[in-house]
């Protein structure tokens, strides 16, 4: 898809972009084989065999008060039918189902994290020097083999402190697209041959993207996650998008807003659900 006309674009439109970017990640991560997309206009949801919940989710609900129930219970059902350990449930700007944020808590729903920052910039005007002031000794690598893919799993987990099956869900994601046809680019950040940082650029909804941004916990302040988002950026903004968008960790906020991003108005929540079936 292409960008989104830069004389017109707003805070609240950029804001929607981030979501649906996040939106159509899940329509390209669905055409994974044996992956299911429903999406009808009421409620969205999709279904692929990596072991993560951001592969297994319920997104884009427009509901009445009166079929928030109903909803969450045949989303229930459909997940548990496939056996699946979690999912999880977004809303953000498009969002319109009132009460359900404490309808799914009623219903074995757990807070993941709440009003996300969306985040965006004209890439045009980020920061690239910044991609100077990283430490001798660090590169950058886009991700193109099954070694790099492991070493961006490492910087992956060890960045954001998760499970290693969350990292690993991506790696098989890729080995089942193939890497290089892949719907979306890799980056590790190595420091000394270490692997320290990692990225994943996703172009969509108007915007490019970026996911999986992590620098593990002795390499922070040091320009290296201010370097490894810019990369993926330089290389959309070779590809013709005007601008990018994200939705923010508290952690990763105040890099973002270094190298050129601003708050739009919109923010992104997610609750997930476990099968304890």
């Amino acid at each position: 898809m292409g960008a989104i006309n830069l004389e017109s674009v707003s805070d609240a439109e950029l804001g929607a972009a981030v979501e649906n970017n996040l939106f159509d990640l899940f329509r390209s991560v669905a055409r994974l084989q044996g992956g299911e997309l429903e999406e009808t206009s009421r409620i969205s949801r999709h279904y692929v065999f990596p072991t993560s919940p951001i592969f297994k989710g319920v997104w884009q609900t427009h509901l009445e008060y009166e079929e928030v129930d109903g909803a969450i219970k045949d989303a229930l059902e459909f997940f548990r039918e496939r056996q699946a350990p979690f999912c999880f449930w977004w809303t953000g700007p498009s969002t319109r189902a009132p009460g359900l944020d404490e309808r799914l808590l009623a219903h074995g729903f757990q807070v993941w994290e709440t009003d996300a920052p969306c985040m965006g910039a004209e890439l045009s005007t980020l920061d690239y020097n910044a991609l100077k002031r990283t430490p001798a000794g660090f590169k950058i690598e886009l991700v193109t083999t099954q070694r790099q893919l492991e070493q961006f799993k490492q910087a992956f987990v060890a960045g954001m402190e998760i499970p290693a099956w969350a990292g690993q869900a991506w790696v098989d994601a890729s080995l089942a697209f193939g890497i290089e046809n892949a719907p979306y680019q890799m980056y590790v950040g190595l420091l000394d041959g270490e692997p320290v940082a990692s990225n994943m650029l996703f172009n969509g909804g108007g915007i490019a993207g970026v996911y999986a941004v992590a620098t593990v916990q002795h390499a922070r302040r040091l320009g290296i996650g201010a370097a490894i988002t810019l990369t993926a950026f330089q290389d959309a903004l070779a590809l013709g998008y005007r601008y990018g968008g994200l939705f923010s960790t508290a952690l990763g906020e105040p890099v973002y807003r270094r190298i050129g991003f601003r708050r739009t108005g919109a923010s992104i929540s997610r609750y997930l659900w476990m099968n304890e079936d």
